[in-house]
């Protein structure tokens, strides 16, 4: 019971009986009895390893500990969250089952929250949107060889990216985008080479922020190459088989927090991303934006 501030979120799962408990739990928070969770994302995706094999995660809002490697697939470790979270009456915590079966693991946790007065505005409700899709070239595309793109090809709108956040309504500021990509053998295009776009309250096209690929959004370069975490950006998973010999194939996860930038907005915002050149490659995304946003009334 509110007015307070969630400082941290501690959880560890354990005596698994699925390999994919990560992906088949999902973190659900509500604040001041929304009918709609602020936040329902399974917690391998919420916690940046979507692919949901446990890994180390060292960021500034999410770290991941995985204890080690002797009890095997899906592991073993700790997950913390310190993304600030105030409410003004009230806060619900829950972990949903979503498989056929019965809970798959235990589980130890902390919630840790300051009481706090009376806020003297409306608070902005910390917000968590997963989306899962496995995108395709635009009907009708010449379909681009596995790897390649075709530079001739001009995308003028953000009609056929792939979505991370597109609310109306709502005042706030984006704070981070989780995503996680799996690419097989000849599927056609080149995911690497799709630029991130943000249209802040429905401005005209072409939008003020709009980047030069992905990794570039993510704070890396010349690709995905290696597993590295940094406060505000990092490479988590990077996954492959014995038939995975491009450079785009594969598993991969991927973050990027705008802590020390949130972009903020006042009625409106799309962030989205190509999938490959102009939209030309087959994949499949999962992702996370995590935002802070109040409705407009």
């Amino acid at each position: 019971t509110g007015p307070g501030i969630i400082r941290h979120i501690w959880i560890a799962l354990g005596t698994f009986n699925q390999v994919d408990a990560y992906r088949a739990t999902r973190l659900v928070i509500r604040f001041d009895g929304a009918s709609e969770p602020q936040v329902d994302v399974p917690l391998s995706d919420f916690f940046l390893f979507g692919h949901g094999t446990l890994v180390d995660v060292d960021s500034m809002p999410i770290q991941v500990w995985k204890a080690s490697e002797d009890d095997g697939p899906p592991f073993l470790g700790a997950l913390n969250c310190t993304f600030p979270m105030p409410f003004s009456r009230s806060a619900e915590i829950s972990l949903v089952n979503t498989s056929d079966g019965p809970c798959p693991f235990n589980l130890h946790y902390y919630v840790d929250w300051e009481q706090h007065g009376q806020f003297d505005e409306s608070v902005l409700h910390f917000r968590a949107r997963f989306n899962d899709e496995l995108t395709e070239p635009p009907e009708g595309r010449v379909l681009s060889s596995h790897g390649r793109g075709d530079p001739q090809v001009q995308n003028l709108s953000d009609a056929d990216n792939y979505r991370f956040l597109d609310v109306d309504g709502f005042q706030g500021h984006y704070v981070g985008t989780g995503l996680s990509i799996e690419c097989k053998p000849d599927a056609p295009g080149k995911w690497w080479e799709g630029d991130d776009m943000f249209v802040i309250d429905g401005e005209t096209w072409p939008p003020r922020l709009h980047g030069t690929g992905h990794e570039d959004y993510f704070n890396v370069a010349y690709g995905f190459r290696r597993i590295g975490c940094r406060p505000e950006y990092g490479v988590p998973v990077i996954e492959k088989t014995d038939r995975d010999t491009h450079m785009i194939d594969g598993k991969f996860s991927m973050y990027r927090f705008h802590v020390s930038d949130p972009i903020p907005f006042e009625k409106s915002i799309v962030a989205s991303i190509e999938h490959g050149h102009a939209n030309d490659c087959r994949a499949h995304y999962r992702s996370v934006a995590y935002w802070y946003g109040k409705a407009l009334i």
